[in-house]
């Protein structure tokens, strides 16, 4: 299969799936390589963990407060660039 064919299935995994794809592959071709990456208990806890939580992307935009105060900063700034 090339790249191209496979992206869109990539695209439609959930976040912990691209996840559990992205350490097989780092496996894989650790062991191409010659190198052993092999985890522990304690590693795979933590894969496991990393699975099961969501990613939040925070933006400054959806924040009221952070858009306030950063218009704040930026004004004065500006103020103290012209004084």
């Amino acid at each position: 299969m090339t790249l191209s064919q496979i992206l869109p299935t990539v695209n439609q995994l959930s976040h912990q799936d691209k996840l559990r794809l992205i350490h097989f592959l780092l496996l894989a071709v650790a062991k191409e390589e010659g190198c052993s990456l092999e985890t522990s208990d304690a590693e795979n806890t933590l894969l496991n963990q990393l699975a099961s939580t969501s990613a939040t992307v925070w933006s400054p935009q959806a924040d009221n407060r952070s858009v306030q105060a950063l218009s704040d900063l930026l004004a004065t700034a500006k103020e103290e660039s012209n004084a």
